[in-house]
């Protein structure tokens, strides 16, 4: 069992109200802090999107999503689920033997890009990543215009993180072909972290633990690719989407799942906002029976809603990102920002509840100010992610993000309409 060896105290901003926390004693109990009741909320900036979602109060309490009535004389246990964004374990082909790339960062030393965090994943029952690579240690060659090929060994840093399960369901997995893919579920397996592809359903439990459900989900639902098909071509690919969510809760809830995930690949890549179809498909999850939603591919952090008996992160953003030396080439004051998102859920009896959520304001990169935040042209991703000072200016920023009071401009990444173009030439 892994043991809790730090505090981190209530602590509220904006409209959002979310916990930095931990346990004292095992993963199993504790003491999580109440919100207080009294604390009023700002109004949503003029700046919000109209179909932005809602903002969690200060005082709520966090919503229950069965039904049945907890037993009375049943004691609590409580299971802290942690989640972090994309895990991009290689740099581009092209870039593999760059001295600043990750893999001449890196190199053989597995435990470094989680050295600063881990002692946050090491509290929890289950940590939550986007891995969204390769790894194999073949040569493969794709026809992506970006694509990443970790080594197979790589799979020891989500050991070394404490990382237990990947969604495998993104927009990289497939880049180099089915061969690829099998080397890299082969590479996880080799190092006992649980999986789960594209429309598939997997059963998480320890002994002793809560069942949970995880359901990961693609199907062409991020930004950019859903903006090239045809209004009809949407419409359809949304109501299949809807279908095969229906199917995988009512697969969970088959299995025995006390507690059910959502794990969805969906947003527009540089962006802060939502989609409209993004914030459609995560309030259907919740609404069809998922109780938290976890999303990424924006490679950004976005808002967090508490929906119905459920609660949403939007977008964790990158995590360990060996994609880019300097992600927005110093042009995005936020686009180092990252986090650890995180849900208790407590069980009396036969009942499983969401008990409360937070999230841990991080830099994708320790070699970065962590007080100011502030990366500029010549800031090098070190790929190794560590919390941000608490209350400092970076702190500050990212929770305003996850709050959805964040001001600043999307980040560009590229036109895919210029993108296809240029790789039909």
């Amino acid at each position: 069992m892994k043991q809790i060896k730090t505090i981190i105290f209530v602590i509220l901003l904006g409209s959002l109200a979310l916990l930095l926390w931990a346990k004292s004693g095992s993963r199993n109990g504790g003491l999580i802090r109440p919100l207080p009741e009294d604390t009023a909320a700002p109004a949503p900036t003029a700046a919000a999107q109209t179909d932005a979602p809602a903002e969690p109060q200060p005082g709520d309490t966090a919503p229950d999503p069965g039904s049945a009535t907890p037993e009375p004389d049943a004691e609590p246990e409580y299971f802290l689920i942690s989640m972090v964004g994309d895990c991009t374990l290689s740099a581009s082909p092209d870039k593999l033997n760059w001295g600043i790339g990750f893999q001449m960062t890196v190199g053989d030393r597995y435990d470094y890009p989680f050295a600063k965090t881990v002692e946050f994943l090491n509290e929890d029952y289950l940590t939550i990543g986007n891995l969204e690579c390769v790894l194999s240690d073949k040569k493969y060659s794709s026809i992506e215009q970006f694509s990443f090929l970790g080594k197979a060994a790589y799979a020891q840093i989500l050991t070394g993180g404490s990382v237990e399960f990947v969604t495998l369901a993104n927009n990289h997995t497939t880049d180099f072909g089915p061969a690829a893919y099998q080397d890299t579920t082969d590479a996880l397996d080799a190092v006992g972290v649980s999986y789960a592809g594209e429309n598939e359903c997997y059963i998480y439990e320890r002994e002793g633990g809560v069942k949970l459900g995880l359901y990961c989900l693609y199907n062409g639902l991020t930004g950019n690719a859903f903006s090239l098909l045809s209004a009809d071509a949407q419409q359809k690919l949304v109501a299949q989407s809807k279908q095969m969510i229906d199917e995988a809760v009512e697969t969970l809830r088959a299995q025995g799942a006390e507690y059910t995930i959502a794990c969805l690949h969906m947003g527009t890549e540089g962006h802060y906002e939502t989609t409209e179809v993004q914030v459609e498909l995560c309030r259907y999850a919740i609404d069809a029976g998922f109780g938290s939603v976890y999303c990424t591919h924006a490679h950004r952090i976005q808002p967090a809603e508490l929906y119905g008996n459920g609660i949403i992160f939007y977008g964790l953003g990158n995590w360990i990102f060996g994609g880019h030396t300097n992600p927005g080439n110093g042009k995005d004051p936020a686009s180092y920002d990252t986090g650890i998102a995180q849900i208790t859920l407590c069980r009396r009896g036969k009942q499983v509840t969401l008990d409360s959520y937070g999230f841990i304001p991080c830099s994708i990169s320790s070699s970065l100010n962590l007080e100011s935040g502030n990366p500029g042209p010549n800031s090098l991703n070190n790929y190794q992610p560590a919390p941000y000072l608490e209350g400092s200016e970076a702190w500050q920023r990212a929770m305003s993000i996850i709050s959805g009071t964040y001001e600043g401009a999307n980040y560009t990444v590229g036109n895919y309409w210029d993108i296809l173009a240029a790789m039909g030439n």
